[in-house]
């Protein structure tokens, strides 16, 4: 079943997720064929199943029943006791009353719905994930693999029962994968394809190229061969290696001869790794890095484009820890430290030139 919702309407997932809280909070313990409903429901994408259990935090406010249009009095004029979160959920559980604590921390623990909504089905994390400019974001999918999606990204997840598809549409993302030897985790950039069992990397997908690094364990890349309906290996990266692969189909005579269509393959000591890698918490980390590479990579994470107006300094050398989003303190340490002169043309565009005498 395609179960990718490309445009998400936030406000329609709201008033769902409400409409659910106040269909369950009944006298009567729910069908099973509303669980089913609220299954499919959830599994939807990961927007759905979050705003069910981010509303579902404040249903012990005291205000949210009135929020929500649930009358505080039954009919015959009794109050009747305002339910909380826990005794909302613990009739799912097939628990007693006295169970709901037990309930609501498996409901906390399992924002894969490991409950009486039951286990995951295997698409239940499936859509595609969006970053804007200068946003990097973390998602756990349904077998546990993190992903971290970097700037200005997009990702499209398609797990099956049989495969564990990735498609990077654009930019850049990283993979810490769950092991599972019977379950293949594939990732697919332009012409080219990573194959994985447990281990974690990352995939940058360029106009002209797809560039991989392997942070953990041993992947397996693979590219389309021309007039031909099929992948071909052309070769392996482990610990700590970095390739870059033109982003095109290989001829049949390179797929014959296991010609590898490489431009570029290095492995890097444990500290350079660490520094391609510091996106993921949010920093851009240069240790003696041409101001070309540096405005370059900086300007992945802003709207404003920044530019080197005095091509006499595009080769200094640059280096910093820089957190993202804080333009201004990286533009004070190129004017106090490397002698740059910051010039802010207008709102979108900035440049660098050497400072006069």
């Amino acid at each position: 079943m395609n179960n990718i919702h490309a445009f998400i309407d936030r406000e329609t997932i709201e008033q769902e997720a409400r409409e659910w809280l106040i269909r369950l909070d009944g006298d009567d313990e729910p069908s099973s064929a509303q669980i089913t409903e609220l299954r499919t429901w959830v599994a939807r994408s990961p927007a759905h199943r979050e705003e069910l259990l981010r509303i579902s935090e404040f249903w012990d406010d005291a205000n949210i029943l009135t929020e929500l249009s649930i009358p505080l009095t039954t009919p015959q004029g009794e109050h009747k006791p305002r339910k909380t979160f826990n005794s909302l959920w613990a009739p799912l559980f097939s628990f007693n009353r006295y169970s709901a604590i037990a309930a609501s921390l498996m409901l906390a623990a399992a924002l894969g719905l490991y409950t009486a909504l039951g286990p995951q089905p295997s698409n239940a994390t499936n859509g595609i994930f969006v970053t804007a400019i200068g946003d990097i974001q973390q998602h756990k999918l349904v077998d546990g693999t993190m992903l971290k999606i970097n700037t200005d990204s997009q990702v499209q997840i398609d797990y099956s029962d049989s495969t564990r598809k990735i498609r990077l549409l654009r930019g850049e993302a990283h993979f810490q994968v769950s092991h599972n030897a019977n379950w293949p985790f594939e990732v697919y950039a332009g012409k080219r394809r990573v194959k994985a069992i447990g281990t974690a990397f990352s995939v940058q997908l360029n106009s002209d190229s797809v560039k991989v690094l392997v942070s953990e364990g041993r992947v397996d890349i693979a590219a389309s061969v021309e007039k031909q309906q099929r992948l071909e290996k052309i070769g392996s990266l482990g610990y700590g290696q970095k390739a870059t692969f033109s982003n095109r189909e290989i001829s049949q005579l390179a797929a014959q001869e296991k010609t590898a269509v490489i431009d570029e393959i290095s492995t890097l000591a444990k500290q350079e790794l660490s520094r391609q890698l510091a996106w993921r918490e949010g920093y851009l980390v240069f240790d003696g890095d041409p101001l070309s590479h540096v405005v370059a990579e900086i300007n992945r994470y802003l709207p404003t484009t920044i530019e080197i107006a005095d091509p006499t300094i595009s080769q200094l050398r640059i280096g910093g820890r820089f957190k993202v989003g804080q333009l201004e303190a990286m533009f004070d340490v190129l004017e106090s430290s490397f002698g740059i002169q910051v010039s802010r043309i207008d709102d979108q565009h900035i440049q660098l030139r050497l400072k006069p005498e």
